[in-house]
């Protein structure tokens, strides 16, 4: 019934029948009661009430009090605030103050805790998210980082909006009111908003390690495409994002070698050699022998001797180390022994490395194949050895000058032959 329809004490009495129903009441009808008990409440002004009218509206104002959070669950209590102020009501008109007289929910006593724990998750996702971020943006900004970090950026904005604006926290109560949570579980239901958010940031960490493979393997293309700085780069993003990125950490290091930069190419190569990065073990042993550094180089190298022996017993159905990598580390230690006078343990490394790289699918991947040649032609030479000049031919046949040992290497070869052939009758 509408509440200027009867007298106004007939109209209260029927608004108020929904509450009977256990159905949640709608907007329009917890806004009918309190319409219908205001115009009851003008209607007794200067009028002399009797008893039993008295004691009626007595009854039906107990039954609404005793189904206050059902009307303030319909309004949520915000809404009710906006229309006290609205009509300037006065605490005297206590139906429209029903949320101040309702007693809390049991619930309610736990509230700081949830609030509690709501700023302490809150203030780990941002710092969660600010080192994703910072990590993205290391050596520079790209399309890909920008996006991978707008998206949480975004999120983490409107999080903050609704738990530190008014007005969003009004939406964020409506919402709540719309998918039927009721008001006492507000602070529980932030908390898990909140956690949901927490938990993106730390599924996106997870994820980091997989990003950073991508952005090393585009690295890597870039590195072949002579697109040295964008491969520097991404390199340097892909270690950011994660440290232990054994492959960023050799292909950067290999590519400050390029550049001549070796005291930072030997500290990338530190850090692959310790994620067990065989190339890395050569590459740095490599260094160290340029160096003269040659007790370095060996201990290098007899660690990752052992490396081999292991993964070569490894199942064959488990990856195992390259052929080029054992002919690099057979070649590296001949080149040491050599350089250390060991020589009967230089030719016996050497000509392991020379046969390991007779093999056609090996050979097509060694830039360096001549420089086991080269060093073993050096050893016979000290020893006065004839087959010396077999060894000083494939150093020069397979020579390439862009491998800075065997430029050098080469012109020894040219010169031992040109000496050969001068004595030759």
């Amino acid at each position: 019934m509408s509440p200027t329809a009867g007298s106004p004490l007939i109209t209260y009495y029927n608004t108020l029948q929904v509450l009977d129903d256990e159905n949640p009441l709608t907007v329009e009808q917890a806004l009918e009661i309190l319409c219908a008990r205001e115009v009851l409440q003008h209607s007794l002004v200067n009028r002399v009430i009797a008893p039993n009218r008295l004691k009626k509206i007595s009854e039906l104002d107990t039954k609404l009090k005793q189904n206050a959070c059902r009307l303030t669950q319909a309004l949520d209590t915000h809404t009710l605030s906006t229309y006290r102020n609205t009509l300037l009501k006065k605490p005297e008109d206590w139906w429209w103050y029903l949320d101040k007289q309702q007693p809390p929910h049991p619930l309610d006593r736990y509230d700081w805790i949830f609030n509690g724990l709501s700023f302490a998750i809150w203030t780990a996702s941002i710092a969660l998210l600010i080192n994703i971020t910072g990590r993205f943006f290391s050596g520079g900004p790209d399309v890909a980082g920008a996006i991978a970090v707008i998206v949480p950026t975004l999120w983490a904005l409107l999080q903050a909006k609704s738990t530190l604006t008014e007005t969003e926290q009004q939406r964020f109560s409506g919402l709540l009111k719309r998918l039927k949570i009721p008001a006492f579980m507000q602070a529980e239901a932030k908390l898990a908003s909140i956690g949901l958010f927490l938990i993106g940031m730390l599924l996106f960490w997870a994820i980091l390690p997989k990003i950073s493979e991508r952005y090393s393997l585009s690295g890597l293309a870039d590195y072949r495409a002579y697109n040295l700085s964008s491969a520097e780069s991404k390199y340097k993003r892909a270690i950011a994002l994660d440290p232990d990125n054994v492959k960023a950490h050799y292909n950067l290091g290999r590519l400050y070698e390029d550049w001549w930069r070796f005291d930072e190419a030997k500290q990338e190569y530190r850090v692959a050699v310790g994620g067990d990065n065989a190339r890395a073990f050569n590459n740095l042993a490599r260094l160290y022998i340029l160096e003269k550094n040659y007790p370095a180089a060996v201990s290098l190298l007899m660690q990752e001797s052992d490396l081999v022996r292991q993964q070569l017993s490894l199942p064959k159905d488990k990856p195992v180390i390259f052929p080029e990598d054992q002919y690099n580390l057979a070649k590296n230690l001949g080149w040491v022994r050599f350089e250390q006078n060991r020589d009967s343990e230089a030719e016996s490394s050497l000509k392991q490395a020379i046969a390991i790289a007779k093999d056609p699918e090996v050979a097509k991947n060694l830039p360096n194949r001549a420089s086991a040649h080269c060093i073993l032609a050096q050893v016979l030479k000290r020893q006065k050895k004839t087959e010396a000049i077999d060894q000083w031919k494939q150093c020069k046949a397979l020579g390439n000058a862009e491998v800075p040992e065997e430029d050098a290497w080469i012109n020894l070869a040219n010169q031992a032959l040109k000496n050969s052939q001068n004595k030759t009758p």
